[in-house]
């Protein structure tokens, strides 16, 4: 699997794989995860913010999977924030071209019947970002992803550090384990280096509770913002 910058001409393939991943491919493959609101406007509005961070993970001669990170200052991007606050409601108005950290705003990732992981869709994109992060001499990259349970532990620092210890295997690594799902990438991005930071509740709505993971950039300068 490998990752591309994403073109403006590539936009309406985007929303045309919400509305139906498998149609235009020969073996069926379905939405297994995507951000609110993925209308051809907001996927339009966040690319315009920022198209050097939209990127498409691709199988040979077919899209599966995209994402589209805007710039922001670590007191916005390492914070508590809902996705509305963060992202500008999904459309990237967020976008700050000083800002030091690639933030994930827009994301849809699709997934082959019988899916155990969704590592072939995300990862290339986790490695698309980590680069663009080292080109710009950026200090990091963070993304919210969903995390499992919809009682108010779930949405804790601490309970959602705990769970990670728990589920790590003999390599003594966090891993988030008996889960499938889009809460599987979170193991995807803590085996692609990122690290658990904070707990996001109620990130998109009431009960909808994301862990927010962050990858440092090693040769970072110390940007100040």
């Amino acid at each position: 699997m490998s990752a591309r910058p994403l073109s403006r001409d590539n936009l309406n393939t985007v929303v045309t794989l919400l509305k139906d991943a498998g149609g235009y491919i020969p073996h069926k493959r379905c939405v297994a995860y995507v951000y609110p609101d993925q209308s051809a406007a907001n996927v339009a509005a966040c690319f315009d913010q920022f198209p050097q961070g939209a990127f498409a993970s691709e199988e040979p001669g077919r899209m599966i999977g995209y994402l589209n990170a805007i710039r922001l200052p670590s007191r916005i991007a390492l914070s508590v924030q809902g996705w509305d606050a963060a992202t500008g409601n999904g459309a990237g108005s967020a976008h700050d071209p000083a800002g030091s950290w690639l933030y994930v705003c827009r994301m849809l990732l699709t997934a082959d019947a019988g899916h155990q992981s969704l590592s072939p869709e995300l990862s290339p994109l986790l490695r698309a970002l980590k680069a663009l992060a080292i080109q710009e001499n950026l200090e990091g990259v963070a993304i919210a992803l969903p995390f499992p349970g919809k009682r108010e532990r779930s949405g804790t620092t601490e309970f959602q550090k705990q769970c990670l210890l728990e589920g790590r295997g003999v390599d003594g690594q966090p891993y988030l384990s008996g889960i499938m799902g889009p809460s599987e990438t979170i193991n995807v991005a803590l085996r692609e280096g990122f690290e658990h930071l904070i707990a996001l509740p109620d990130f998109l709505e009431r009960a909808s509770h994301f862990a927010l993971l962050v990858w440092h950039n090693p040769g970072n300068k110390n940007v100040v913002e």
